[in-house]
């Protein structure tokens, strides 16, 4: 019976901590924090096809710094294979200047599309288009606007471990600054999912 327990346990477990994960990647002035929380950890959820994801990023970027929280959701492509498109939206806190915070509610898009089995064993390729918009309506305070969006690749070199690389430009419009440009550039990081 004690047996039965622990490996049933132990089953559910890996079950209740499937495709959620936590990333770093970084370039030369940069470095970024992300985390993901998936709704195939809890399988009470699981009620359709349909997958809700929270995520979590933290942007260290040139001693500024942008934290975003987010929720989406995600589903196949029907007649698609191997393309998945999410739909959100996301809360986002950034330094702009020295005493201006800016804050914004941008709605979210993805689509991801993940290659079919290629021959010779090689590994899942993956390739991802983002993109944030909060216009003035879903800015808050003196916050006047956000736009987001980012491209990348990953490749799975071991279970559930992705080497990823790819581009983003974040703007924030904020009120009596003129620079709106909050950081662009190429970016390569390290993706662990569980």
């Amino acid at each position: 019976m004690f047996k039965k327990i622990v490996i049933s346990t132990l089953l559910s477990s890996a079950v209740l901590l499937a495709e959620s994960g936590g990333s770093i990647n970084i370039n030369e002035k940069d470095v970024e924090i992300e985390g993901i929380l998936d709704s195939r950890n809890l399988a009470v959820m699981q009620t359709t096809s349909t997958i809700y994801q929270a995520d979590f990023n933290f942007l260290n970027a040139d001693d500024t710094k942008l934290i975003g929280a987010g929720v989406v959701a995600t589903n196949k492509v029907e007649g698609l294979i191997g393309v998945e498109m999410s739909f959100g939206a996301k809360a986002i806190w950034a330094e702009v200047g020295v005493d201006s915070n800016f804050a914004a509610l941008p709605l979210m898009a993805q689509i991801r599309y993940t290659l079919p089995p290629l021959m010779y064993s090689i590994p899942p390729i993956s390739f991802e288009a983002k993109g944030l918009y909060a216009p003035s309506a879903l800015s808050y305070g003196n916050s006047e606007g956000y736009s987001e969006m980012r491209l990348s690749a990953d490749i799975e070199m071991i279970d559930n471990v992705k080497v990823y690389g790819g581009y983003r430009n974040i703007h924030t419009k904020y009120e009596g600054i003129s620079r709106d440009l909050f950081d662009t550039g190429f970016y390569a990081g390290l993706k662990i999912t569980y």
